[in-house]
C-alpha cells in the first residue's frame, strides 16, 4: 500500500447543484476515514481547492475512488504518490478513573 494526495480543482464559483452534493459527500469521506483509506481532508473555498491524502495500491485505485465521488463530476485533480508524510497527529489524553 501507498500514500498519494490528490491535489483537486472545484468549480468556483459553486453551483447549487455542486453543493447540493456536499452532504453526500461529506458521508462517504467520514466513512473512508473510518475505514483508514483516507488519511485527511484538506478543503480551501477561497481558492476553490480540496487535497485529500489517500492509502491505496495504484494511482489507478485512487483515481477509481476519486471517480466515485458525488461531486467527481464537477471536478478536475491530479495524483501525487507520496515518498513520505509526516503530520503531528492530536491525541485526546487518556481519561483517567483516578
Amino acid at each position: 500500500m501507498y500514500e498519494f494526495l490528490a491535489d483537486i480543482d472545484l468549480p468556483v464559483p459553486f453551483t447549487e447543484e455542486f453543493l447540493n452534493l456536499v452532504p453526500r459527500q461529506r458521508a462517504q469521506v467520514n466513512k473512508l476515514m473510518h475505514e483508514g483509506v483516507i488519511s485527511s481532508y484538506a478543503l480551501s473555498i477561497e481558492s476553490g481547492k480540496l487535497w485529500i491524502n489517500l492509502i491505496a495500491e495504484s494511482e489507478e485505485k485512487v483515481s477509481e475512488l476519486l471517480n466515485s465521488f458525488p461531486i467527481a463530476p464537477f471536478i478536475s485533480y491530479t495524483v501525487h504518490k507520496l515518498t513520505f508524510h509526516n503530520s503531528i497527529n492530536l491525541k485526546i489524553p487518556d481519561f483517567s478513573l483516578n
